[in-house]
């Protein structure tokens, strides 16, 4: 046998095998994926028999009266810190007001926020709560920490986002109390913000190009949010991945055995959630 000849069945042999592995690659690509039946075990509570809640009651349900108290108290203590003389003495029935008056401009929009109490645009509903000037002087001292004890930003554990901290974990812990229903769905949730920021992310396919960034674990039929994570930047610690760490840290008080189904696209698929 000539060497022509050798080379061309070694040739043939070598198509013969890749040609195999690639039949082999196609089987397991076209292989229809079989998930394990599991059905849910509804623990959901049964509704409430007491009188019908007030929406006041749905937004402290969430918020909490904690949260008013925090910072009314951390507010106080910046107008002493900052104007001894003459500190703000904010109440917490006018820290509710005012949180309202916040709310509301969401809803209805003016240039600037002095047009509420102005003669020719005058918003009654929000001028006859509160003075604007008192708003303002709100405005001004509000806070949520204490700056005299904020942590060295040289800190290697240095939270970003310790000016709020304690009010995201107060809503956080609310939201965590709440039944989960069977379908779950994880993604991020975008932050419109155009001000001075180091959380603050910008992502240019986006209609809002700059803005905060969080990640929501929220019922997949409700839209009821259950979790979330304010993403503060790179500086984030990292134990298994980004993608998966906030897909296990977001299912952490998802109740185990009872077989809810968690949903998420592929920027949060990993070989390390198998």
């Amino acid at each position: 046998m000539n060497n022509v000849t050798l080379a061309l069945r070694n040739e043939l042999n070598m198509n013969e095998k890749s040609s195999t592995s690639e039949k082999k690659k196609n089987a397991l690509g076209q292989k229809k994926f079989a998930a394990t039946a599991a059905d849910f075990v509804d623990n959901m509570p049964p509704p409430p028999i007491h009188d019908e809640l007030q929406p006041i009651d749905y937004f402290y349900c969430i918020f909490g009266k904690q949260s008013t108290t925090l910072l009314t108290n951390q507010s106080n203590l910046y107008s002493v810190q900052k104007h001894p003389n003459k500190p703000a003495r904010i109440s917490e029935i006018e820290m509710e007001y005012f949180i309202g008056i916040l709310l509301m401009t969401g809803i209805y929009s003016f240039p600037k926020q002095r047009y509420f109490w102005s003669s020719d645009t005058r918003f009654e509903s929000r001028s006859s709560v509160m003075s604007r000037d008192q708003f303002l002087e709100i405005k001004k001292s509000l806070h949520v920490t204490d700056n005299s004890v904020q942590s060295n930003r040289t800190d290697i554990n240095f939270d970003r986002a310790n000016k709020v901290r304690p009010l995201l974990n107060i809503v956080k812990e609310n939201f965590r109390k709440i039944s989960k229903e069977e379908k779950l769905s994880i993604d991020e949730q975008i932050i419109p913000f155009k001000g001075k920021s180091i959380m603050k992310q910008h992502m240019p396919n986006k209609p809002n190009r700059w803005d905060y960034k969080m990640f929501l674990l929220v019922g997949g039929k409700s839209g009821i949010c259950y979790d979330f994570i304010f993403y503060t930047g790179k500086n984030d610690k990292k134990k298994h991945g980004f993608c998966t760490d906030i897909v296990l840290d977001l299912c952490e008080t998802v109740p185990r055995f009872i077989n809810h189904k968690v949903y998420f696209d592929n920027y949060f698929t990993t070989i390390r959630l198998q």
